[in-house]
């Protein structure tokens, strides 16, 4: 048995509680708050066992050690963080609906795409999210969890950065640091450009994939802005060598109802934040 991190002391209310949960590759994030009351948010991050063979039972273990994780909450979000994924345009979906499979394996691989496909509908932003998720673990999420919506990790923040573009069509690009990886998601002409998510061991590997990026798309140096979120050791870190070459360099901007200097708020994934604005 592992440790209790998560009890009905940390979370008290959670019929009237929100649940974000982040399924990554060797660590369960879980985000607990009231909508009416943004300064009550707890956040924890559950360490897992990341080989594929130990991941399900060391999810079942981090859930079960945590039972308040197992109440009736208000609403259940889950982001799954895979690179088992495809980005479709929707005017793809619309013509046959039923290629979201065999595109995602063409994508991936035929062995990589064997789980549970789950179509994420990105809206209105024009283009769908398909990826494969190991059966056994949605099926686990599905009868732990009360109605969750699971949804690929990039998706709201697909969503989210969209929404925020459509005020200056010109061309940006958003990175999301954490840890040992990065989103990297490029908007402009009110369409999205890409979205991806890079692995790196050290900072000038982020930089690296970041121009890379931006040279693959043509982005100008001086003109398309570039804004960073996530980490806050890793954003002071990249910025100042991004601004030797790039002419606008800056924060994202947390939403409104995220409470200023809330070390919960501060230390949770920024997906699992803007969650409320991207449903």
């Amino acid at each position: 048995m592992g440790i209790c991190v998560l009890d009905k002391e940390t979370i008290k209310e959670p019929r009237s509680s929100r649940l974000a949960l982040r399924l990554g590759h060797d660590s369960l994030h879980a985000l607990a708050y009231n909508p009416d009351d943004t300064a009550s948010a707890i956040y924890r991050r559950l360490p897992l066992e990341s080989s594929s063979a130990s991941l399900m039972k060391s999810l079942e273990e981090v859930v079960y050690d945590n039972p308040v994780l197992l109440s009736d909450f208000l609403q259940i979000d889950i982001l799954i963080d895979t690179p088992r994924f495809a980005i479709v345009p929707d005017d793809i979906i619309a013509v046959d609906s039923d290629m979201t499979q065999s595109l995602l394996i063409k994508a991936i691989g035929e062995e990589a795409a064997s789980g549970e496909v789950i179509v994420d509908d990105m809206t209105h932003i024009g283009a769908t999210i398909v990826m494969s998720v190991d059966s056994d673990i949605t099926a686990f999420m599905r009868r732990t969890f009360n109605n969750p919506a699971i949804r690929h990790n990039l998706s709201p923040q697909c969503r989210y950065f969209f929404d925020k573009n459509r005020i200056d069509n010109a061309g940006k690009m958003y990175v999301n640091l954490r840890r040992d990886a990065m989103d990297i998601i490029v908007l402009g002409n009110d369409s999205l450009r890409m979205a991806n998510t890079f692995r790196f061991r050290d900072i000038m590997d982020a930089v690296y994939y970041i121009m890379a990026c931006r040279e693959m798309l043509d982005l100008d140096p001086a003109g398309n802005e570039h804004l960073i979120a996530g980490d806050e050791a890793l954003r002071d870190e990249i910025t100042p060598i991004l601004r030797k070459f790039l002419g606008y360099v800056m924060p994202v901007v947390p939403p409104a109802y995220v409470p200023k200097d809330d070390e919960q708020w501060e230390k949770a994934p920024f997906d699992l934040i803007i969650l409320p604005l991207c449903e």
